[in-house]
């Protein structure tokens, strides 16, 4: 746990947990009034959030999109469209010598057309990856959160802004979940871990985010079953240091 030199510990870097409070009250004034902290659920990857649909390939992201603008609180007077992008190709073997690594292409975009039309894109391949899928469309729909204020759009920190806009309006699980992840590969060459990142918060910073989210909104949700181990144990030693700091919240309290 980082340290100050004259001060009591810090459950992150002083500037960086600085920074996570002061997001937090920026978005309390913005949003609170007409997306109470209290009446926000904490979504998980439940039925209960997202019903079992029988649809397949884009139709199946327009379902879990539903969802989550439901969730976030944006069915109603937030018109949009969901585009796939075109198909990535990521370590794909081509040939028995020849494979394909891909780019730096997005998981995810959001964009406002000048008609006026707001598109939301998402590469098709996370349709195998529901978590990510959900993280992915939790962080463009932010940004169209946040797209009505410029002040925050010109922001340099815009993009954690938006991560941390995930975990406000209830979402914290799955982009936490996809902050980080190892898997295992192989093939006839080699075999071993690789790791792979989602979003733009590290792993600490998501949990110092959920234990925020629990502790202001006075219930955690039972989140705790549903993040990955590392996660949780970090969420765990946040909400530990916040109620032992009750000053850090009680400028968001008022």
């Amino acid at each position: 746990m980082p340290a100050g030199l004259f001060g009591a510990k810090r459950f992150l870097d002083a500037d960086i947990e600085d920074w996570h409070i002061e997001t937090w009250r920026t978005l309390l004034d913005r949003f609170a009034e007409e997306m109470p902290l209290a009446e926000t659920p904490v979504a998980l990857p439940t039925r209960d959030f997202f019903p079992p649909s029988d649809a397949t390939g884009h139709a199946r992201a327009e379902h879990v999109f539903a969802c989550v603008k439901d969730i976030m609180g944006l069915s109603d007077n937030w018109p949009c469209e969901l585009e796939a992008q075109p198909r990535r190709f990521t370590g794909e073997r081509v040939s028995e010598f020849v494979s394909i690594t891909g780019g730096d292409e997005p998981n995810g975009t959001f964009r406002v057309e000048p008609d006026g039309r707001v598109v939301i894109t998402y590469a098709p391949d996370l349709l195998d990856d529901p978590i990510n899928l959900v993280a992915t469309l939790a962080h463009e729909l932010a940004h169209y959160l946040l797209a009505g204020q410029a002040d925050l759009v010109e922001d340099e920190t815009h993009e954690l802004m938006t991560d941390l806009t995930v975990a406000f309006t209830g979402l914290g699980v799955f982009g936490a979940n996809s902050a980080f992840s190892f898997e295992q590969y192989g093939d006839a060459f080699s075999q071993g871990w690789r790791s792979r990142g989602a979003g733009y918060l590290s792993p600490r910073s998501w949990a110092f985010a959920l234990a925020v989210f629990g502790e202001l909104r006075g219930d955690d949700g039972g989140m705790g079953a549903h993040l990955k181990p590392e996660i949780e144990n970090l969420r765990r030693q946040a909400v530990k240091y916040l109620r032992k700091n009750p000053d850090r919240l009680a400028v968001l309290r008022g």
